[in-house]
């Protein structure tokens, strides 16, 4: 084979791979003004959560069997999803990832026919469904996700033992990548099944509870159900060869709970020691915002073996990659954001993918509290400013909406945890009465239970209780790229003083003023910046530094002119 052959057939294998990814290219290039990815008209089509063929009907139901062949790393699945008509039509579109290959399609109203686009599948029936109808669709296929830009939704390893060890996470790349479903945050189903079948002598553990076990030709089937609205990207399973422990706790109603762990036989005893912390974070976690929703689903922890030690909260079935680390004293930092997204982020779910600050942010202003909870606002305060080191500040935290946005794939994105964790702070620091702001937090729980919210809908009942209006504060830090810059720059007046003056870069909205906390030699003082620049004296010796945990997030900028 010649040097040109060759260069053309890799030249063809790097396009067909890059159609696989091109739809996540407009990550990488966003637009000069808003700074976030420009989207086309099919991203809006899809994407959109008043399509009329996708918004025609509601999903009740997701019932997925699912076999997994480690040897050849493929699987054959059959998902049957139940749904309920909101309006007449007799089209439905769902999201499903064009390289698993469709065996057949079934359903209770007659199919007229199939078609696929992309990563969409439409289904097309004989006839209309009339509004209340109830219908279903059973999808049978085979295959293995893809990979993107290093990521998939499905991942082979092998444990130190050489066993199989397969765990499923979808959240980033879409859960459409592995399964055919409806890929809209607001449509969560009100249950579901997952049945996993594996090769006889390895467990799988899913989200639910185990329902029944069934062996047949060597291989088995583990059968767990979800009686609870799960949101679509938390559908999953881990197999492995698995253990499992219990630590024994009592609710926030001092009623007797068990939380489950599933650890790799080998680190049965590493797991038993480092999940002694489990029932210590729950009840931090239930004494902030109220019972945890999913005991009737049951709490469990699983070993996986996700990409780069990820995490997943995966809804009543957490998976947990970090290797049993602890990061923070006894405790695990990590699991406290795993276990505090079964309340921001399952019970109460971003409407859009333009929400998913909700999730993420209150899962990491949680690992905050929970420090000051259990050592106090020093140990809060070192958190807080470790991770500012984190915060990028080059795309609005609050994305664009109905474009099923996929706020994990680009690291521009990252904003999301610990900038809206900052900001999450921030507003704490606005309300100024803490019994206020945990009350809100609680009540929150409470109100939304269950359901789908969006920005706005959080930021009236914030601006409800407070009585006060803080559109000022959410525009700042969800719809800017940056934060409030103070410039600043010192001189040295004589030999014994030192000047410091300070000013707010651009104006900030009424409503939305930060007074700046600044400590000297152990005493407070406080800043009121505008835009012209104010002057604060020090003696040369003195110490003196920015209590940005006391004020809220910013950001510093020196422009202090240096000597050459």
């Amino acid at each position: 084979m010649n040097k040109k052959i060759i260069f053309l057939l890799i030249v063809s294998i790097t396009i067909l791979q890059a159609c696989k990814f091109r739809s996540l290219l407009k990550y990488y290039h966003p637009d000069k003004t808003t700074h976030l990815p420009n989207f086309n008209k099919w991203d809006n089509f899809v994407g959109s959560n008043t399509n009329p063929i996708r918004a025609c009907y509601d999903v009740t139901c997701y019932d997925w069997s699912v076999a997994v062949y480690p040897e050849s790393e493929k699987i054959r699945s059959t998902m049957k999803i139940y749904f309920k008509m909101e309006f007449d039509q007799d089209t439905i579109l769902l999201d499903f990832q064009s390289n698993f290959k469709i065996d057949e399609i079934k359903s209770a109203s007659s199919i007229k026919k199939f078609k696929r686009k992309k990563n969409s599948l439409f289904i097309i029936f004989e006839k209309e469904l009339h509004k209340g109808e109830k219908g279903m669709v059973e999808i049978t296929y085979h295959g293995t996700p893809v990979k993107l830009i290093g990521n998939t939704t499905l991942t082979w390893q092998k444990d130190s033992l050489n066993f199989p060890w397969i765990c499923t996470s979808t959240e980033g790349l879409g859960p459409h990548q592995l399964i055919p479903c409806k890929n809209l945050l607001y449509d969560e189903s009100d249950s579901c099944f997952i049945r996993v079948n594996v090769p006889k002598g390895l467990m799988a553990v899913a989200n639910g509870k185990l329902d029944s076990i069934t062996e047949s030709n060597n291989r088995i089937t583990y059968n767990w159900s979800v009686k609870n609205p799960i949101n679509i990207y938390n559908i999953s399973f881990n197999v492995g060869k698995y253990v499992k422990l219990e630590k024994a706790y009592k609710d926030i109603n001092n009623v007797d709970r068990k939380i489950e762990i599933y650890a790799l036989d080998y680190n049965k005893e590493k797991a038993d020691k480092y999940y002694d912390q489990a029932p210590i974070i729950m009840a931090a976690l239930e004494k902030l915002y109220g019972i945890y929703p999913w005991w009737s689903d049951g709490c469990k922890f699983i070993e996986s073996c996700l990409k780069d030690g990820d995490c997943m909260e995966h809804q009543s079935a957490i998976s947990m990659a970090e290797n049993y680390r602890l990061d923070f004293k006894k405790f695990s930092i990590t699991l406290v954001h795993e276990l505090a997204h079964e309340w921001w982020g399952n019970n109460i779910t971003g409407f859009d993918y333009a929400d998913i600050w909700l999730h993420e942010g209150f899962a990491t202003y949680s690992e905050a509290l929970f420090i000051e909870e259990n050592s106090g606002k020093n140990e809060m305060d070192f958190i807080l400013y470790y991770k500012l080191r984190n915060v990028v500040n080059k795309r609005p935290i609050l994305k664009t909406r109905n474009v099923a946005y996929k706020p994990w794939i680009q690291s521009s994105d990252a904003d999301i945890y610990d900038k809206a964790g900052w900001f999450i702070h921030t507003l704490r620091i606005a309300i100024n009465d803490d019994t206020l702001f945990f009350d809100i937090l609680k009540t929150a729980q409470q109100k939304f239970s269950k359901s789908n919210i969006t920005t706005d809908q959080f930021l009236a009942f914030i601006n409800e209780k407070t009585s006060r209006d803080f559109t000022p504060y959410f525009d700042i830090y969800l719809k800017n790229s940056v934060p409030p810059i103070l410039e600043y720059r010192i001189s040295n007046v004589d030999t014994d003083s030192t000047i410091l003056e300070y000013k707010w870069r651009d104006n900030l909205p009424k409503g939305g003023e930060i007074p700046l906390i600044m400590m000297s030699n152990n005493i407070y003082y406080t800043l009121k910046p505008t835009t012209e620049y104010q002057v604060i004296k020090f003696s040369k010796n003195d110490k003196y530094y920015f209590e940005m945990t006391k004020s809220g997030y910013y950001y510093l900028k020196d422009i202090t002119e240096r000597k050459k």
